[in-house]
């Protein structure tokens, strides 16, 4: 120990003494290629610095160096010399600085000459502590889960490393980097690791400190509230637009967060048309982009909002569309009413031929037998005024029965037509009425005294009211001021069902009048329209 005393007295009064007058306005012309480096160090330690540049290091055949030291207090440059029995000496690329104290902090110079009369200048800033300082920690990028680290120093050394976990030694670890367990649950750490490194026999130390921080990257990740990626943003152009994008960072907004927009993936700094402000406020930073008039561009051009933290990018992006004319939604809507209206009264105007339609096809399929003998029995008034009585005996003798039996197929009760002499005419009627699947009551102006059409009348009516059994079909022949001279019980049935109102010379099968009565009479009798087809009837309009 105290030869290494004296050792190192005599290397310090043997120091660097000044070789040249070499002044800062020197005539020698170098270029200074790369930035300055700094070196931190601790007091009492060795330090190995090979020249910053890789080139320079390693390419040392043929080329020369010179290093130097800047002193600030005379603005001098102090040469260093290349005995090795100096406590500061180089040795081509390699400057050594041995048993550091805080006189040796300062600017190094590496003057390269790869060529004859060209040559490079490298400056390299070295600092000294006289203890641990934070500054000394090497940087190192926030990990979520790192399984290893290495030395920062003794790069191109051969060495023995000693590592320490925040200033506790860590034993049976010599490597050059360290193996870590169990990361991923720490925060932050300092590791310190020790380099020893022998020059000329003798053995030095050199210190280097990492701090290694663990990030939960599940927890931090920043949050799109505004706007929701690849939405669409209806606009115009020529009006004014703004932009809202909200990220949501955390509790605070770290120093390296920024919220950005961007067009067609290039930053929108100082354009003309666009302004862009920033604000952040309880772990939400916002940033507004005012388009003040939007314009064909921008709506070809894709826009993305860019959030940045401390470890990458993160993006949402969105589409501007023109606004839609109304004039084709108006058009569109006015059309679709209009068909509407259209189908409306084609639905209207047919739904009774539809009906009738079906109603044959389902009575040939599910055909049953009730035993009546006729599909309608009609009442009708007789010894009427004779210009009435006329329009009666030729509605019921010609339209009724042309129509209904002859195009239709209907079997019709029709008495003077359907009776036999000599029969019991109330007896007859009965028997008639209970036969029949419907009752057509011609409605007259005026009324008849009639005792059998007064019977007939009354039966059918009691049959329809009371019993409930048959339907009645009402047809009015002419026009009526009101039906007061009609029997209560018709009247009560003219309240429930309006009648049909037949007009003189609606003759055709297929006029409304006629597909109406058809409408409220049966499915034609099955044994009737058997023997009209048998006999070769063909349905067509007559002319009474």
């Amino acid at each position: 120990m105290m030869m290494m005393r004296m050792l190192q007295m005599i290397l310090l009064l043997t120091e660097s003494v000044l070789i040249s007058s070499y002044q800062l306005n020197s005539t020698v012309k170098c270029g200074k290629p790369d930035k300055k480096k700094t070196v931190r160090v601790l007091a009492g330690e060795s330090l190995y610095l090979p020249c910053p540049n890789d080139d320079c290091h390693i390419e040392t055949e043929d080329t020369s160096y010179e290093w130097f030291k800047y002193i600030e207090r005379t603005e001098q440059v102090e040469q260093i010399g290349t005995e090795e029995s100096e406590r500061i000496h180089y040795h081509l690329s390699e400057l050594y600085i041995l048993w550091l104290t805080l006189n040796d902090t300062g600017c190094y110079i590496t003057r390269w000459w790869y060529e004859e009369d060209k040559c490079d200048e490298y400056i390299t800033d070295v600092v000294v502590y006289e203890e641990f300082n934070r500054d000394l920690l090497d940087y190192t990028p926030e990990e979520e889960k790192p399984s290893k680290i290495y030395c920062p120093v003794c790069e191109y050394q051969q060495a023995t490393f000693i590592w320490y976990k925040n200033f506790s030694l860590i034993p049976n670890q010599s490597a050059e980097y360290l193996l870590l367990r169990n990361s991923s649950k720490e925060s932050k750490v300092i590791y310190s690791c020790v380099c020893t490194w022998e020059h000329n026999g003798i053995k030095h130390n050199r210190s280097g400190f990492r701090e290694l921080i663990i990030r939960d990257m599940s927890s931090s990740s920043p949050r799109f509230q505004l706007p929701i990626n690849n939405s669409i943003v209806i606009t115009d152009v020529g009006t004014e637009l703004i932009l809202q994008c909200s990220v949501f960072f955390g509790r605070t907004v770290c120093d390296e967060c920024s919220v950005q927009w961007e067009r067609n993936n290039t930053r929108i700094d100082a354009v003309n048309g666009y302004k862009q402000e920033t604000r952040k406020q309880d772990g939400i930073m916002e940033s507004f982009l005012t388009i003040t008039k939007v314009s064909e561009l921008d709506l070809r051009s894709e826009y993305r909002c860019r959030a940045e933290d401390s470890y990458k990018y993160f993006y949402a992006s969105i589409i501007l569309k023109r606004k839609e004319s109304m004039i084709p939604v108006i058009l569109a809507c006015v059309c679709t009413f209009l068909l509407v209206l259209v189908l409306s009264g084609i639905v209207k105007w047919f739904a009774l031929d539809l009906v009738l339609f079906l109603r044959e096809i389902i009575a040939k399929l599910n055909r049953t037998e009730d035993g009546k003998l006729y599909d309608a029995y009609v009442i009708y008034q007789r010894n009427l005024e004779e210009k009435t009585d006329k329009t009666v005996s030729d509605f019921v003798n010609g339209s009724l029965l042309t129509v209904l039996e002859s195009y239709c197929g209907f079997k019709l009760f029709i008495h003077g037509r359907d009776d036999l002499p000599g029969e019991d005419c109330m007896d007859l009627t009965e028997s008639k009425i209970q036969l029949s699947r419907r009752l057509i009551i011609i409605l007259t102006p005026e009324t008849s005294t009639t005792s059998s059409a007064a019977y007939d009348l009354e039966l059918g009516l009691h049959k329809s009211l009371v019993q409930g059994e048959t339907g009645v079909i009402l047809i009015q022949l002419g026009k009526m001021q009101d039906y007061t001279h009609l029997p209560l019980g018709l009247q009560h049935l003219l309240c429930k069902n309006s009648p049909l109102l037949w007009r003189d010379g609606e003759t055709s099968p297929n006029s409304r009048f006629w597909k109406r009565v058809r409408y409220r009479m049966p499915v034609a009798s099955s044994h009737w329209r058997s023997s009209l087809r048998n006999i070769s009837v063909e349905c067509q309009p007559l002319t009474v």
